[in-house]
């Protein structure tokens, strides 16, 4: 063997002996040093060759060790950027948020402010799971782009912000879509007309403005009769805003047809309402029935809705004459002249504007009645005066 054999040979030799003694390195050992440059330089070179088990605990030592005598930013940056890479995101998203707190003007900052946000956005989870990461995320990133608006990270986080906004998006729709499922129609319609304020940008916002619809109507439909004509009502003025905004959708049609049938159903809520409320508070609520079923018929599309709410409304006005009838029997004397002045005077309403109606026997049979009744009230009032 030649003296340049022996002499590469003894190097090698040195240089393995020198890998073997740093791959007996371990933390524990390193913790148990007293010799600070020590502990720096193995960390250093364990967090270079992605070994961040090993250099976490001694970076974590370090900073306690060094603090108050010699600047820890890059160990912290270090320690900062080991957790992330190890996947402990929360632990790194503190840090990082805290780095920008101790060194506001390092190098560093800007870089520690986007990767705050980055931690939070690796903890957000599947949108059907609760989302404060998510809302974290969004909010350190907006934090980031108001700390650095000139930074050539800013593009990257602005896509990130959007893409963190379309998984919120899409669990509003989910809980809307949710709401509507398990029949809970308030809250489905809330949540659809929410998410148009929160999210302006919604995919598929006709669908938003159909399912609006939609929830509106089978909330009608479940509601007590005193509220089924109001609720009615939002229904076509939800189909008026949808049609206006999108009138090529393809929910037009099915929009249409519920907006049409809503007409119908705010004729029959009101005559619901009719046949529930008590004897004594139907004075009160006949003529508000009757200007509703007056204004919803000419709204009504289908002829033979139209034709039955017709008949309801021409019904409507019998009742209030029979009602009148019915309450001056128990009234006090006073009050009689009234109920049958009411009677009368709704009956000619009556006929003169449905001369052909099904009930035009009906209400003049009440008329004679309620005519004869009032005749001898005001004769028996005659006699007692004189």
């Amino acid at each position: 063997m030649t003296s340049f054999s022996k002499h590469i040979g003894k190097y090698s030799l040195i240089a393995l002996f020198f890998l073997l003694l740093q791959s007996c390195e371990t933390p524990e050992k390193v913790l148990k040093s007293n010799d600070l440059d020590y502990k720096i330089k193995t960390a250093t070179a364990w967090y270079n060759k992605k070994q961040y088990v090993k250099c976490i605990p001694v970076f974590e030592e370090l900073m306690g060790l060094l603090k108050g005598t010699k600047s820890t930013e890059d160990i912290y940056y270090m320690y900062c950027m080991s957790n992330y890479r190890q996947g402990d995101y929360l632990i790194a998203a503190y840090h990082f948020n805290n780095f920008g707190k101790l060194y506001p003007n390092s190098p560093k900052a800007e870089e520690c402010s986007y990767m705050a946000a980055r931690s939070h956005q690796k903890l957000s989870p599947k949108y059907q799971l609760d989302q404060t990461n998510t809302y974290k995320a969004i909010e350190t990133y907006q934090t980031f782009v108001n700390l650095y608006p000139e930074s050539n990270r800013v593009d990257s986080a602005n896509i990130e912000f959007q893409k963190l906004k379309k998984k919120l998006e899409i669990k509003a729709v989910k809980n809307a879509e949710l709401y509507y499922k398990t029949e809970n129609y308030k809250a489905a319609a809330t949540s659809f007309k929410n998410l148009l304020v929160d999210y302006p940008d919604v995919d598929n916002p006709d669908y938003v403005y159909f399912m609006i619809i939609k929830s509106y109507n089978k909330y009608a439909g479940n509601s007590v009769a005193y509220k089924k004509a109001e609720r009615y009502r939002d229904v076509a003025k939800s189909y008026d805003e949808f049609v206006y905004r999108f009138p090529k959708s393809k929910y037009i049609a099915q929009g249409k047809k519920i907006a049409e049938d809503s007409h119908f159903n705010t004729v029959m809520g009101a005559s619901e309402l009719m046949n529930t409320v008590r004897l004594d508070e139907k004075p009160r609520e006949y003529p508000k029935a009757i200007r509703e079923i007056e204004t919803q018929i000419p709204l009504i599309a289908n002829e033979k809705q139209k034709k039955k709410a017709q008949q309801i409304l021409e019904k409507t006005y019998l009742q209030w004459m029979k009602n009148d009838v019915l309450l001056a029997e128990e009234a006090k004397p006073e009050q009689k002249i009234n109920l049958y002045e009411q009677s009368i005077k709704n009956y000619y309403t009556f006929v003169d504007k449905y001369k052909a109606s099904n009930y035009a026997k009906a209400a003049e049979k009440n008329f004679l009645q309620a005519s004869d009744k009032l005749k001898k009230l005001k004769e028996n009032g005659q006699e007692q005066k004189n």
